[in-house]
């Protein structure tokens, strides 16, 4: 069962650990989580790093003042479109079960052993990664079964509010689900680093990735 005290205590943690111009995660009365909506170019624009993974190892703990219980997660790095860095890197997030306690917050992604995803990262102090945007830093990777083509989706969790200005004021928008062909977006991702080194700025411009409805992200 969730420790509603535990949880705030664990979001007010993160919320220090990233930078406040990237995301904001706020509790609501239905416990619903709030977050700012950040397109692809200010996810690519704003993490150190950005791969394609399996996640291989998990450890969950207790942190050092006992207050809250956090989830890290290894990844093998399969490719990558931004940074440099060793072949594997470490995801930290909030919750977890260490019996008989279990902690959760709504729209914290949750990795399986095995599962291959797209990371958007930005670096912790002690080593580990943060995913920037929260949940909106993570895709997940499944395949076409007709095609074996690796397909990444990102995901829009239940509970999860997405804010974004809308003429000078905060409105709550819907989320666009992208999704696209594992190889193409991380070349269009190589792209958009390669225009933001040459022109910081310019690689916040749209790019044509697809979403199942054939919007734009």
């Amino acid at each position: 069962m969730s420790n509603p005290g535990a949880i705030r205590t664990g979001r007010a943690c993160l919320a220090a650990s990233l930078a406040l111009t990237i995301w904001f995660a706020t509790p609501s009365p239905a416990g619903a989580t709030t977050l700012r909506r950040i397109d692809l170019p200010e996810l690519v624009a704003h993490a150190d790093q950005i791969v394609h993974a399996r996640a291989i190892e998990k450890k969950v703990y207790w942190n050092a003042a006992g207050t809250q219980i956090n989830t890290d997660t290894l990844f093998d790095i399969l490719d990558q479109a931004k940074g440099q860095g060793p072949k594997r890197l470490t995801v930290t997030m909030l919750g977890g079960r260490i019996d008989p306690v279990e902690m959760s917050a709504v729209g914290t992604p949750v990795f399986e052993i095995g599962e291959e995803v797209l990371l958007f990262t930005s670096p912790r102090p002690d080593g580990m990664k943060n995913l920037v945007g929260y949940s909106q830093g993570v895709m997940r990777v499944h395949e076409d079964p007709q095609t074996g083509e690796k397909i990444a989706s990102s995901e829009v969790p239940v509970g999860t509010t997405y804010l974004q200005a809308v003429g000078g004021r905060a409105q709550a928008v819907r989320p666009a689900r992208m999704q696209a062909p594992v190889p193409a977006l991380l070349d269009q991702i190589r792209q958009m680093v390669a225009v933001e080194g040459a022109a910081p700025g310019l690689s916040r411009k749209p790019v044509p990735v697809a979403t199942p409805d054939g919007g734009r992200p």
